[in-house]
């Protein structure tokens, strides 16, 4: 009885230091990764990387509703557009929030971290996260209510720093 215990706490925390050693290498692959990309080259494309649409989802008319729908896109030369009347040129964006979004998109392309996410809420708004590859290739990484994802408000929160009041 005495022997069995020992091997199976031995094979017990074989497992566990076999474990980790897979975990962490799979955090230096997603971190080589990052250090590879360039912003320079990620910059020399053409065409929307990232859309955000956002829908009111509360009783109103359509004029109302046509009114508050709009949609924020992120370019892959790395401009900000959002709808305003002020600038319809779109506002530069800093490296490290462009290439944030670059990561959270490219992240959640083929398999999205968010499948299956929903909220509980009946009003508000609704996000649709929508990205496209260099190839052309659109990804829906979500699409619902987003009030109490800390990710997803991040997101929003940094392509929504660059509209002009």
């Amino acid at each position: 009885m005495k022997k069995t215990l020992k091997l199976l706490s031995v094979i017990m925390i074989a497992v566990l230091a076999l474990s980790m050693v897979g975990c962490k290498a799979e955090k230096k692959r997603k971190t080589k990764k990052r250090e590879k990309v360039s912003i320079e080259e990620i910059q020399k494309n053409t065409g929307d990387m990232l859309v955000i649409s956002c829908s009111p989802q509360f009783p109103m008319t359509q004029e109302e509703y046509d009114a508050s729908c709009y949609t924020m896109r992120v370019t892959y030369d790395g401009y900000v557009y959002i709808p305003n009347p002020v600038n319809s040129n779109g506002l530069k964006m800093k490296d490290d929030d462009f290439l944030k979004l670059y990561y959270f998109c490219t992240g959640n392309a083929e398999h999205s971290d968010f499948e299956g996410y929903s909220e509980d809420v009946c009003d508000g708004e609704t996000y649709s996260f929508i990205y496209y590859d260099l190839e052309g290739g659109r990804h829906v990484i979500y699409a619902g209510y987003c009030y109490a994802n800390d990710e997803l408000q991040d997101i929003l929160k940094t392509v929504s720093s660059y509209q002009v009041d």
